[in-house]
């Protein structure tokens, strides 16, 4: 992949990290076929199902047993969709 499209990957994943609520930590992700098709996208937060709660965003011995990586979370975005 040439740096041109590294570049855009890379702004497209900073660009995902802001849809997370998490207020210490912000990270996204792309995953990208041979192609340079875009096969999936995550980001750090609670998985589906848990409500993102500020109390428990804030408080990190209730965040991190619970929130997902922004790698996970594209892996089950892309599981979902196929």
């Amino acid at each position: 992949m040439s740096d041109k499209w590294d570049k855009r990957f890379l702004e497209l994943a900073k660009h995902i990290s802001l849809w997370s609520k998490d207020p210490s930590t912000k990270v996204g992700c792309v995953v990208v076929g041979e192609d340079r098709e875009i096969r999936s996208t995550g980001f750090n937060g609670f998985p589906r199902g848990i409500e993102d709660d500020n109390g428990r965003l804030s408080d990190r011995a209730q965040k991190y047993p619970l929130i997902c990586h922004a790698e996970e979370n594209a892996i089950m975005h892309a599981a979902r969709v196929g």
